[in-house]
């Protein structure tokens, strides 16, 4: 896909599968039955996502897997318009921070006056794998108008030792129940061909 500085426009019913990443900023308009579907990999830099659903059955779904090393100071801004009535909008997140790096996400939905019959779904999970590393996650909802149907949520902190447990008493030695969890963590929003570059990284950090 063509890098450009104007907005991408959709306007049919076609999902678009998107990875660039040495380009930090993209701005999305979803017409009338236009599906966009978009996956960002941010491996230490910083992403910034604008979508705008701009006619009715316009639909989003925006998945994000994000990695942060050292001492490095991550940022992500992923922001969804519902700027029409019935449009519908997903947001998956996912990463991993280590070192003494940081991590600040801010993702929101914003639903304006009038624009009854919009779905805006979020979630973000975020796993710390050292004691100095941070991840700071403010999810924000902007519902000016009734008639809709909106969630989010977001959950930051250690491998669950309920999981570790698990493994460990089914025979793993806590290092490899570790890697196991963190192996199977991405699977549900990183497509295939992407998931060789977390292996390297985890390869490297973890």
């Amino acid at each position: 896909m063509t890098i450009s500085k104007l907005p991408f426009l959709f306007n049919r019913q076609e999902k678009v599968l998107i990875h660039h990443p040495d380009e930090h900023e993209w701005q999305f308009i979803v017409q009338e039955r236009g599906e966009l579907e978009a996956f960002f990999l941010p491996i230490n830099q910083n992403l910034k996502v604008s979508v705008i659903l701009n006619g009715a059955g316009a639909k989003s779904d925006i998945k994000c897997a994000y990695l942060s090393n050292e001492n490095n100071d991550l940022k992500l801004d992923i922001q969804v318009l519902h700027k029409v009535k019935n449009t519908t909008s997903n947001q998956q997140i996912k990463g991993l921070a280590t070192g003494e790096s940081s991590v600040l996400l801010t993702a929101g939905i914003e639903i304006p006056k009038n624009t009854n019959g919009c779905e805006g779904y979020q979630n973000h999970r975020g796993i710390l794998l050292s004691d100095k590393a941070k991840i700071s996650a403010t999810p924000q909802l902007e519902i000016w108008s009734e008639d809709v149907v909106c969630s989010h949520g977001s959950a930051v902190g250690p491998l669950p030792d309920d999981e570790l447990f698990y493994l460990e008493t089914r025979g793993l030695k806590k290092s490899q129940a570790e890697k196991l969890l963190l192996s199977s963590f991405f699977n549900d929003i990183v497509p295939g061909e992407f998931r060789t570059h977390i292996k390297e990284w985890m390869e490297q950090n973890v």
